[in-house]
């Protein structure tokens, strides 16, 4: 269910839109008419949801790796982030938000602007395929959220953002509609 809020302290015509809640290791469902079919050997791997978390819902917390961390922000960069949103969701869990927090970098000190809120990145795993929004950084980083393990396994250990089986899957993207 998505809907609307606006939020007094963020500028005139800036919405903060509430992000659509699926517990974690639930079918993926949010833009499943736009998801590619992914073959790894013989197996057709489902999409999992994973991190669209809720203001009302409960999460899991707790102590997560640098690497986790390191590699989850590499995956929600910009160049590999997939159904890129024409606006944006900011997140739920935070009390005061500013227009600050989202509209001008905060992770990192790249030149790479880390989109949270406006698009979904795919983790491959060993049986599955996850999906979860950018904003899943900032729950990890700024909410203690702890994603499932397997979820953490493959970020750590699946194909990385820059390796021909993940730049296939983001292919498949943009060609699948």
């Amino acid at each position: 269910m998505l809907f609307r809020l606006i939020v007094s302290n963020l500028p005139k015509g800036i919405r903060k839109t509430a992000m659509t809640y699926y517990k974690d290791l639930t079918p993926y469902e949010y833009f499943a008419r736009h998801e590619p079919p992914v073959l790894r050997g013989e197996r057709m791997l489902t999409t999992l949801n994973v991190g669209w978390l809720s203001g009302n819902k409960f999460y899991s917390k707790g102590e997560t790796s640098q690497e986790f961390k390191d590699t989850l922000f590499q995956l929600c960069l910009d160049e590999y982030i997939v159904n890129i949103a024409r606006g944006f969701h900011v997140c739920e869990l935070c009390r005061d938000i500013s227009y600050e927090q989202w509209c001008i970098p905060r992770y990192g000190e790249k030149t790479h602007w880390l989109n949270i809120g406006t698009g979904e990145i795919r983790v491959i795993g060993q049986s599955a395929i996850y999906a979860a929004p950018t904003l899943i950084y900032h729950y990890v980083v700024e909410h203690q959220y702890k994603p499932p393990d397997e979820f953490i396994e493959a970020v750590v250990t699946g194909p990385s953002p820059e390796s021909e089986e993940y730049q296939a899957l983001r292919r498949k993207f943009h060609s699948f509609k």
